[in-house]
């Protein structure tokens, strides 16, 4: 299957360095004598572009005499296995690649859910103004995949819990400030 996906950044040593611990000698402690298996998902997330249009209340524009109105862009990613939004600042670079579907994870979210979580994070992003009515519209969509490599800890056995960690392969930072 061909997908859409951020191109992977991390090697595989690197990863099994941070599932081991790395540095911190209670993890190491914890996890790091344990058999560490590793393999690599891509996570479906969705780059919306949105466009926001101001509009003044009628006694502003009234008064201003004010016809036309002022619009926005603004980048927005939304992890659609979790429907948690992020701004992105930056145009993304991505690449086509070939892959399995059973390294796939896809959304169990609708796209209305995850196009309407993105417009609210977008409306907390920009500052209302006082007068000002905000609409928020999407423009452009497309389903994108983030690489993570999957760390589980000791053997799969059916009937327990398995302990695994994701450690994000593309180099992307995703930061909630809200």
């Amino acid at each position: 299957m061909k997908i859409e996906c951020f191109p992977v950044k991390m090697k595989e040593e690197e990863a099994l360095k941070i599932a081991g611990g790395g540095k911190n000698p209670i993890i190491r402690a914890l996890f790091g004598r344990k058999k560490i298996n590793l393999r690599i998902m891509y996570l479906e997330s969705r780059y919306i572009t949105y466009e926001m249009t101001y509009k003044d209340n009628i006694i502003v524009r009234t008064i201003k005499k004010k016809k036309d109105e002022d619009r926005q862009k603004i980048r927005v990613m939304v992890e659609a296995t979790t429907c948690s939004a992020s701004y992105v600042e930056d145009d993304i670079a991505t690449e086509v690649k070939e892959v399995e579907e059973n390294d796939i994870q896809p959304t169990y979210y609708e796209d209305k859910r995850l196009t309407d979580c993105g417009a609210i994070m977008a409306g907390r992003m920009v500052r209302r103004h006082v007068g000002r009515n905000l609409a928020i519209k999407p423009v452009e969509e497309r389903k994108v995949y983030r690489p993570f490599y999957i760390a589980i800890y000791g053997d799969m056995v059916e009937g327990t819990k398995a302990r695994y960690m994701p450690i994000a392969a593309d180099g992307n930072v995703v930061c909630r400030n809200f």
